[in-house]
């Protein structure tokens, strides 16, 4: 097998991983960088020659992931782009989305190459979708051969897989973007267990110890207690969420709670991309077990949408919890106004329930101290950390551990690492290596083979 990720800037973001096995080459995903815009966010397509893509793969709908893919698939017209269900639902919405960031990133940034794509690339594209079903081998044939395609549900978000590669002399397995665990909307991953010759792991919480208290469940009781008791004192709650699969885990757990008298009865304020998600979250439930969430949820909640005339630092005109994208307060969201709009008041509370990159208004809120002025640059105001700041660990990736123990099940020859940041893979070549596998942690660009 031969393999090169094309994301220049390694680690995590703007995913894209081509292999050759068995006479057939193929693309894994084709996202976006989130730290970056315009071309520099994209993949490094043009290393591969125009139409020598075989089949292109889509293991889940996070951007960084599927950003880029209608620029990937115009290059490859004659190749497949296979995917599951969930996904084929769910990629139709988050590209359209995009196409309207990527518009509205033109005037702020001044970058003329947006967007990058438009609708009639989105409708090529999906003329071009296959969908798979789970745990059933899709066989692609060429010149004499034959290569099956096997999707494992990842249990990562709605519609994530793990790849299983097949042929006559080897297996191979890329996990994705992978979750053991089960949430409230989401099962499981039902991950392949027999041997392969070659796993590409991601490795995305090789620094993070899960603390034994801190599992997901016992996890979500305390973010209902913490929001509990900013109400009970006057205050609002903010809970950013990532509008794909957090948004929708969320509102299912207030609802929850809120029959259940774990909170106070307050009104639910929602916005964002997720949603205008909320509609195929239902419709892929209908479709598939694996995934339970129903859009009455909202009517039980009594959602509604974001008060108007939100200023920096100004208190929001009634007290409540708001439930609103992006996951890392990014400028121009509904997420980053409420929070300049909370930040100073003292009975308030921002609860993170995801990953923050530290670059992001997130994870720099995340990072000060109490009580330092904190600049929100988008709107030239700095407003004083007052509100109580906290983060759950409520990841959708697998635990270190995990992925650690998986790939002794699969007792893999070649480990290669994937979708973790510099220190993280570095933690898990040395995790790893009493397995006796190959490991390789792949630069960008570069052709490796095993």
């Amino acid at each position: 097998m031969k393999l090169i990720d094309l994301n220049p800037h390694g680690g995590i973001g703007a995913n894209c991983t081509v292999c050759e096995v068995g006479g057939f080459r193929f693309a894994i995903d084709s996202g976006l960088h989130p730290k970056y815009a315009g071309k520099d966010s994209i993949p490094r397509h043009a290393v591969l020659d125009r139409d020598t893509l075989d089949f292109i793969i889509l293991t889940h709908c996070h951007l960084d992931h599927l950003g880029s893919l209608p620029l990937l698939s115009r290059e490859h017209q004659d190749a497949p782009v296979l995917m599951s269900y969930p996904s084929s639902v769910l990629a139709r919405r988050m590209l359209s989305n995009s196409i309207s960031v990527m518009k509205r990133q033109r005037n702020e940034l001044n970058l003329t190459e947006l967007p990058l794509y438009g609708r009639d690339d989105l409708t090529s594209l999906y003329d071009r979708v296959k969908i798979l079903s789970i745990k059933r081998p899709f066989r692609l044939e060429k010149d004499g051969r034959a290569i099956d395609v096997v999707l494992h549900h990842a249990g990562h978000v709605a519609g994530a897989v793990s790849v299983e590669i097949k042929t006559p002399k080897e297996r191979i397995l890329f996990t994705g973007d992978i979750l053991f665990d089960g949430s409230r909307t989401l099962d499981g991953a039902e991950p392949l267990l027999e041997k392969v010759d070659t796993l590409v792991t991601e490795t995305t919480r090789g620094l993070s110890v899960r603390e034994p208290s801190r599992q997901r469940e016992s996890e979500m009781l305390n973010l209902l207690e913490e929001s509990s008791k900013t109400l009970s004192r006057g205050g609002s709650v903010l809970i950013p969420v990532f509008a794909l699969g957090r948004m929708q885990e969320m509102l299912s757990v207030l609802d929850d709670a809120f029959k259940r008298n774990a909170l106070p009865k307050v009104p639910v304020f929602c916005s964002g991309l997720g949603m205008d998600l909320v509609n195929h979250f239902h419709e892929i439930s209908k479709n598939t077990n694996r995934v339970r969430f129903n859009r009455k949820v909202l009517r039980s909640l009594g959602a509604r949408p974001l008060p108007r005339k939100l200023e920096p630092g100004r208190e929001p005109p009634m007290q409540g919890i708001y439930l609103v994208s992006s996951g890392m307060l990014v400028e121009h969201t509904p997420s980053y106004v409420m929070a300049s709009s909370m930040l100073g008041d003292d009975r308030n509370s921002i609860l993170f329930v995801g990953y923050c990159d530290p670059s992001t208004p997130g994870g720099q809120l995340l990072q000060s101290e109490p009580g330092t002025p904190f600049e929100f640059n988008a709107y030239n105001h700095i407003e004083p950390i007052r509100a109580k700041i906290r983060q759950f660990d409520l990841s959708g990736h697998a635990d270190r551990d995990q992925l650690v123990a998986y790939a002794e099940k699969l007792a893999p020859k070649n480990i290669f690492l994937h979708h973790g940041d510099p220190e993280a893979r570095e933690w898990f070549t040395n995790a790893l290596a009493p397995i006796g596998a190959k490991i390789i942690n792949p630069e960008p660009l570069q052709f490796y083979e095993t």
